[in-house]
């Protein structure tokens, strides 16, 4: 597991003499070769130019993960940094909206569901949004409050995971489809799952692939969501989810997962379309953890 808190490994500096003086300085750190990099001397708050855009895309694209240092925002400046890398998008539960921005969404220790119980964000792995046909191609998150130790969110490497298989089992998993609704059947079972969420399973399917190809890199990953997940196409929620369990018990190794420990500043965004994500709760619930997350609107999934 690639430890957020210590950067090591490659580093480069981006130079264009029609960037501006904050961006000639901005160094993409790369902390392992499968996943994970810091961005340091960028201030986002600022003019981007097209190719300094270009190489922050081009670095979350390669990297799985990014994360952009020693950040400052109000939520709509938050809004337009985001914005850097595509559209922002709707997001479920609007309840925890900025009401003057309401693609920014809290992610808070102190959200409690309408049954009382503190509700436990992004608990077990998962991407979002696999109930959309255009589920988001990137989620970011962004620092506000934090507790004085813990509270880390990890990313897990979905395409380092696919290419670890045996061939023939990729093979065929190549033409498979899960069925995705708000919350599937199986959503009990995990941990984090809230009285609201729940309560809010919606019947509508959406159809993605089990494994879905990269339109940038062209590279293939593994792609379900656990909980949104109804079953595959042809095969009972039973054995789909044994199925999926399986998948995601080689995926989760160390040299696959980046470990963000959170510093106070921190703008954390992953590509959804070649990974996985989940929070740690291993921190004081008195304590308070308050994070701004917006999605970027994706493109339809391309099937292996």
């Amino acid at each position: 597991m690639i430890d957020g808190g210590r950067p090591a490994g490659i580093m480069f500096t981006v130079k264009n003499s029609k960037i501006f003086m904050r961006a000639a300085a901005m160094q993409v750190h790369k902390f392992s070769p499968l996943i994970g990099a810091e961005v340091t001397g960028i201030n986002l708050r600022q003019p981007i130019d097209a190719e300094t855009r270009h190489q922050l895309n081009t670095a979350l694209v390669e990297n799985v993960a990014l994360v952009i240092r020693d950040q400052d925002f109000t939520p709509p400046q938050y809004l337009a940094a985001v914005s850097l890398f595509g559209e922002p998008m709707p997001q479920h539960f609007t309840q925890y909206a900025l009401p003057d921005c309401p693609l920014v969404h809290e992610v808070s220790n102190r959200h409690k569901d309408k049954a009382g119980n503190r509700v436990k964000h992004g608990a077990g792995w998962h991407t979002d949004h696999t109930n959309h046909l255009r589920p988001p191609k990137y989620t970011c998150l962004f620092a506000v409050s934090l507790p004085s130790s813990g509270g880390d969110t990890a990313v897990v490497n979905m395409r380092a995971a696919y290419e670890s298989l045996p061939g023939d089992m990729q093979q065929t998993l190549h033409g498979m489809k899960t069925v995705n609704v708000f919350q599937g059947s199986a959503a009990a079972n995990y941990s984090g799952q809230s009285a609201d969420a729940q309560a809010e399973r919606k019947p509508e399917p959406v159809l993605q692939p089990l494994v879905r190809v990269h339109p940038d890199s062209g590279k293939k990953a593994l792609y379900f969501h656990p909980v949104k997940t109804e079953n595959i196409v042809g095969m009972s929620p039973a054995n789909s989810q044994k199925l999926l369990n399986d998948l995601l018990e080689r995926s989760i190794r160390d040299e696959f997962i980046y470990r963000h420990k959170w510093r106070k500043g921190d703008m954390l965004i992953w590509d959804n379309r070649a990974a996985m994500h989940k929070a740690h709760f291993d921190y004081d619930p008195n304590e308070f953890r308050l994070l701004y997350r917006v999605l970027v609107r994706g493109e339809l999934p391309i099937a292996a």
